[in-house]
């Protein structure tokens, strides 16, 4: 072989394992400062108690507090066999076989979710859920996954699987205000979690996945579907036999006793704890938050929906209600759910519901955004698109309208030819832009507010065109201090995004005022300058009405819980409209207030639009 041969295959391969060598100190580089700030674990076991949370309203009264949620520490030894296993067979089916990352897990989950096309299952172990959810920061990075990692290893070679189990159910959040196993026994079942049934295990496993959607409080429907799934997983993996499953399942008929005392303003301090490890990692100190809640237009709120359920909704089919209230920065100043917390903890201000009417919000928007003006002419004669052909309620047509009629008396199928006018795809983007989460079907019924949205996010949709056209985004949390007054976290006033010109707004405001001046909200009026628009779905099986009056926006939402319609007559410029009126002539002091559940008895001195003006500023 000739020399020069030699030497050029000598130089690739000292090439190769130089530059193999390079990679290697590069990647343990990378690797060391990627967990150079791990979180000291020494004593991990011992820290059972998870910190007491106390929520205050702005103006530092004690809302609800979380900390009697928080009991003592147990070890799985000390419970049923079924309530540990009910957690491994649902969330961790190898636990017992890996070392704290579950590669064939990982395998697996990626090959269901590539059939499935979407997110059906995931890979993290209990080692790894543990470092992610309990003592990692909440941000989505590298970073933070390659210490996931390395933190389940470490703690699988420290802790036996007994250790990281008992650590695992003492920490874990199953809702409700409820960290680990003690708690939840307590606050969904009223015992302690040795005494646990294993329906009741298996309920409580099957919170894990998602606290809020699969709640025995909030949905009690799939709370026992996903119970179904955890018992026919237990049996699958032999942790009980058939006839254990079948006498499990004869239990979910009968309903559980719960009486543990609620407060009205959970409602909102529940939706709040789903968000607080978002601003900071929770760890053993107890927590003082301070919300945007008044507690006085809270129970100014709580009043006025129980009086009206009481007095007309009950009887006209009405089942439920909820309202919710922002203010010019999107802090939420009151929230209520529902009629009564401890009967149903399901928070129907967060609830996908059809909007009807008040959908057309997005639509009139995007059609003054292309250029279309509010005294333009549009026919209002019936029409047939691909076999479906709009109603108009209680409507006659005319021929041509002008679009503030259209808008005024909520002409269905004017709205549909603004939407060929502008495109679908256009008006389901501006929904979005404005903080619609939900998906929004591609299709004229949307126009008419076919797809489910929930009554904050259009209350804050609304928003918008009441600060001039920036994007509101709703929160809770002005600040989060420790028990020694440290701050943690604390919010600012920030300049959002322009979504909709001030030009736009203008001619919104007009059609909005049009509505609560001579069409759908009379009802609503109050005598300040006030906007709105009425909502009212299908056989009136939701109907809403949302306005607002600067600097205050409200939504309100009546329907039943299985979606079963109201007498036909409730259309959203009744009730809804009634108790929005009730509840912002309250808010701006218009007339003298209704005793409120027996506490606001003296009169109120001052201006309540001055008050909360001058409480904006604690977000400056």
């Amino acid at each position: 072989m000739p020399k020069n041969k030699k030497f050029s295959r000598s130089r690739i391969k000292n090439f190769f394992i130089s530059a193999g060598i390079l990679v290697f100190i590069f990647s343990v580089f990378i690797f060391l400062f990627l967990i150079h700030d791990m979180p000291d674990l020494n004593h991990l076991e011992s820290k059972g108690r998870r910190a007491s949370i106390i929520f205050e309203s702005y103006d530092g009264k004690n809302i609800a507090t979380y900390g009697d949620l928080f009991k003592e520490v147990v070890t799985v030894d000390k419970l049923p066999r079924y309530v540990s296993n009910a957690v491994i067979a649902i969330e961790d089916r190898r636990f017992y076989y890996h070392h704290g990352v579950d590669f064939l897990g990982i395998l697996r989950a990626i090959f269901n979710n590539f059939v499935s096309g979407h997110i059906v299952q995931g890979g993290s172990t209990l080692s790894q859920q543990l470092a992610k959810n309990l003592f990692l920061s909440p941000s989505r990075s590298i970073k933070r996954k390659v210490q996931e990692l390395v933190l389940a290893l470490w703690l699988e070679k420290k802790f036996s699987k007994k250790q990281i189990l008992s650590i695992y159910l003492n920490r874990v959040y199953f809702g409700s205000g409820a960290y680990g196993i003690d708690a939840a026994a307590y606050r969904f079942f009223g015992k302690r979690a040795k005494n646990l049934t294993l329906l009741e295990a298996a309920k409580l496993a099957g919170t894990l996945k998602s606290p809020n959607k699969f709640s025995p409080f909030y949905n009690k429907e799939l709370s026992d579907k996903r119970a179904t799934i955890v018992l026919s997983s237990m049996k699958e993996q032999k942790f009980i036999s058939e006839d254990e499953e079948q006498e499990a399942l004869q239990e979910i008929e009968k309903k559980a006793s719960i009486s543990i005392p609620m407060d009205e303003n959970r409602y909102f301090t529940d939706w709040l704890i789903e968000h607080i490890n978002e601003m900071i990692t929770i760890g053993d100190e107890d927590l003082i938050i301070r919300t945007t809640l008044d507690s006085k237009l809270q129970k100014n709120a709580i009043y006025i929906i129980r009086n009206v359920l009481n007095t007309q909704g009950f009887k006209n089919g009405v089942g439920q209600m909820a309202l919710v209230s922002l203010d010019k920065t999107g802090a939420v100043r009151a929230m209520v759910g529902g009629h009564t917390y401890s009967e149903s903890q399901f928070n129907r201000v967060l609830a996908l519901r059809s909007f009807g009417s008040s959908f057309k919000y997005f639509v009139y928007l995007t059609a003054l955004e292309h250029g279309i003006d509010i005294y333009d002419m549009i026919s209002d004669m019936p029409l047939t698109i691909g076999g479906w052909s709009p109603k108009n309620y209680k409507y006659q047509s005319v021929g041509s309208i002008s679009v503030l009629q259209a808008f005024s008396k909520s002409v269905n199928t004017c709205s549909i030819r603004l939407a060929q006018k502008v495109g679908m795809p256009a008006i389901v983007e501006k929904a979005y832009e404005l903080g619609i989460t939900s998906h929004l079907g591609n299709n004229f019924s949307t126009a008419l507010g076919g797809s489910g949205t929930n009554l904050l996010e259009m209350t804050a949709a609304y928003g918008a065109t009441m600060i001039d056209g920036e994007k509101m985004i709703p929160f809770g949390i002005l600040s989060i201090k420790n028990q020694k007054g440290k701050v943690l976290y604390k919010a600012y006033k920030q300049k959002q995004k322009q979504v909709i010109s001030k030009e736009v707004c203008e001619k919104m405001k007009i059609l909005l005022k049009e509505i609560v001046e001579h069409g759908t909200g009379k009802r609503a009026k109050i005598p300040i300058p006030c906007y709105g628009k009425t909502g009212t779905s299908n056989d009136s099986r939701d109907a809403n009405f949302i306005g607002f009056s600067y600097p205050l926006v409200t939504g309100v939402w009546i329907g039943n819980d299985d979606n079963s319609p109201m007498n036909r007559n409730m259309t959203g410029g009744l009730l809804p409209a009634i108790v929005w009126h009730k509840f912002m002539m309250e808010a701006f002091n218009l007339e003298k207030p209704e005793e409120v559940i027996n506490i606001t008895k003296k009169k109120i001195q001052n201006n309540r639009r001055k008050r909360l003006n001058s409480l904006i500023k604690t977000l400056r």
